[in-house]
Order: C-alpha cells, then structure tokens, then sequence
C-alpha cells in the first residue's frame, strides 16, 4: 500500500507539473518513511525509498517514534488505520480548484477503493483542508451568481415584454439593458481587473438601475408616441420629463457609489468605481441608444399633425 502510495503521488506531481494548480509538494507516510530509511543508510540519496523488505518498516517506525519525534502524528493515527496526504498546490482563480481535487480524489478512489486495487478491506477516500472548503464555497458562489443572472434576465424581459405590449418592441428595450453590463465587463478585461465576489455584485446593481431608467423612458415613449405618432417628437418630448429625472437620480446615485473610491481596500474602490461607471453606461445608454433603437425600430411614421393636414386638403 506505500508502494502504490508513493508511485501515486509521483505520478501526480508529474502530470500535474504543467497545470495552472500544479503540485508543489507532497507529504505522507511515504514520504517520512523514506526519510527514516535514508537516515538509517548515512543519508546517502540511493536508500530515499521505500525498504524493499516489508519486515523492515514497521522496526524503522519505531525507531523513529522511539527517537522522541511526533512527526508520524501529522500524517497518520495512532493505529495506523487513518493516513494524511498532504498536497500543497498555488494560490490561483478559485474555479480551477474543484476539477483538480475531484481529479485528485478520482485518481485515489481508482488507486485504492476500487475492487482489485490494492486490498479487499473497504478504504474511505475524503477531500478535506481549507483550500478545498473555500474552493467549493466560491465555485458555488460564481455559478449560483451566474444562474441567477440568467433568471433575472428572462424574467425581467418578459416583464418589459407585458409592460410595452409589444415582443419586438420589448426585446429591443433589453438592448439599452445589458449595453452598459457588456461595457463594464470590457472595460475589466481591458484595465485587467480580476472577476472577484465583489465585482460579481456590479452586474445585477446595474441591471437593476437600467432596468429602472428603461421603464421610465419606454413608458413615456409609448405614451407620447400614440398621441403624436413622431419619434422624433416623443424622444424629445420624453427627454424633457422623464430624462431630467433619470438624469437627477442617475448623477445622485455614481456620487454615492464612487464615494467607495476614497476606500483603502482595492475590493472596495473597483466595486464603488465600476457600479458608478456602469450606472453612467446606463444613462448614457437609455438617453442614446434606446432612442436610437425607437428610431430604428418604429420607422418614419406619419406625425399625427401632418395626417390630419393631409386628410384635410384632400377633402
């Protein structure tokens, strides 16, 4: 069982030498046993192995423990029925953690718990230490995070749909929406700004705030626009209402969030920075591209004035 043990972690560290969680260092009952033999040889390096005599380990074993040493408490039990493998990896993006340990503990489990691996006594493989804890919690975190992104995008297309009255007039007004997440999630990769739990929270803020400024620009578009029938006439119309208090609570709002940018903590300062630029982005997009895209999308409609002049001299 060292043998497989040994042979085992060798092979990890090699296969893992070129991966982003590669294996630094490794320890476990192997790993003290072949000090001990080395030691018991004038430390010469041709004896840092296992002994090839099975008899001889557990009389090196208790010379060492009979020496004054407590360092077989790290890595196994009292009984020796319980082992610790100890596998010290990189600090890197917490996503990569779950498939190496679940790789790790796969390669384990076909080692020494499948039938005909090494012995027929049933053997319990558990992944434990605080990498794997905070491992799994963040990758948890991330993905539950990206679910409900999905969800609230669905649901609050849906409402914009109900709210206008009008699929494709509904599906357009996301654009305005998801514009300024889009810019945000550019302007990270570009300045190199890491995807963190803090700059997670910067996406649904944003969302939220557009949505906002959506509705109040959509619906009063819609308003204005059955009266007249003119885009032009009910963007501008709009603009002078609605956009003047979207343009108030837009400013009150990126003062409030780049207030974070006096923090000392870098966490803080990308989260109040980015929220109040994509809080901009937002303004920007609902006082630009949405009446763009009404332009665009309504067509040159006939202004209710002209309409009525039309009807008139034809009469």
């Amino acid at each position: 069982m060292l043998l497989k043990l040994d042979t085992l972690l060798t092979e990890l560290e090699a296969e893992y030498a070129d991966h982003p969680v590669f294996i630094g260092k490794t320890l476990a009952l192997n790993t003290i046993l072949k000090e001990i033999h080395q030691a018991l040889h004038n430390n010469s390096p041709d004896f840092y192995r296992i002994p090839e005599n099975a008899k001889l380990i557990p009389q090196e074993f208790l010379l060492f423990e009979n020496s004054g040493s407590d360092d077989l408490e790290d890595v196994v039990d009292s009984r020796f029925q319980k082992a610790r493998v100890t596998i010290k990896v990189p600090w890197r993006d917490a996503l990569l953690y779950v498939p190496f340990m679940d790789g790790v503990r796969e390669r384990f489990v076909t080692t020494f718990v499948n039938p005909g691996a090494v012995l027929e006594k049933e053997i319990y493989i558990t992944v434990t230490g605080i990498m794997s804890l905070f491992g799994r919690i963040i990758h948890a975190a991330i993905y539950s995070a990206a679910q409900s992104y999905a969800i609230a995008l669905v649901v609050i297309t849906l409402l914009m749909i109900i709210l206008i009255g009008r699929l494709r007039l509904g599906l357009i007004s996301m654009v305005p929406n998801l514009a300024p997440i889009l810019m945000i999630l550019g302007l990270m990769g570009w300045l190199n700004i890491r995807l963190d739990m803090f700059t997670m929270l910067i996406a649904s803020i944003a969302i939220g705030l557009a949505v906002d400024d959506t509705v109040h620009f959509m619906y009063n578009f819609q308003g204005y626009y059955r009266k007249t029938r003119d885009v032009a006439t009910a963007v501008r119309n709009t603009l002078h209402t609605a956009g003047r208090a979207m343009l108030t609570t837009s400013v009150v709002l990126c003062l409030g969030f780049f207030i974070f940018t006096f923090s000392t903590m870098n966490n803080l300062f990308y989260f109040g920075i980015l929220t109040g630029t994509a809080i901009l982005f937002a303004l920007l997009a609902d006082l630009l591209l949405a009446p763009a895209l009404m332009k665009l999308v309504m067509g040159k409609a006939e202004p209710v004035e002209e309409k009525l002049a039309r009807r008139h001299n034809e009469n």
